[in-house]
């Protein structure tokens, strides 16, 4: 399992983050959230989910 940076996002500030294992980034950001999440398009509110050993960066929004 890889540790990733879970941060809940408004608009570009960061509201709250958490550090993870999981397998994926989605099932990282599912574990930190408990919620349902969808790729990202254009909301104010989503989560920006970081591969800490490599450095890869993903976002995700609230379903």
């Amino acid at each position: 399992m890889n540790p990733y940076k879970v941060e809940v996002m408004s608009g570009e500030v960061a509201t709250s983050w958490k550090v993870v294992r999981a397998d994926t980034p989605f099932a990282a950001v599912t574990k930190a959230t408990g919620r349902t999440m969808r790729d990202k398009r254009s909301e104010i509110h989503w989560v920006r989910v970081t591969d800490e050993d490599e450095r890869a960066v993903f976002k995700y929004a609230f379903s």
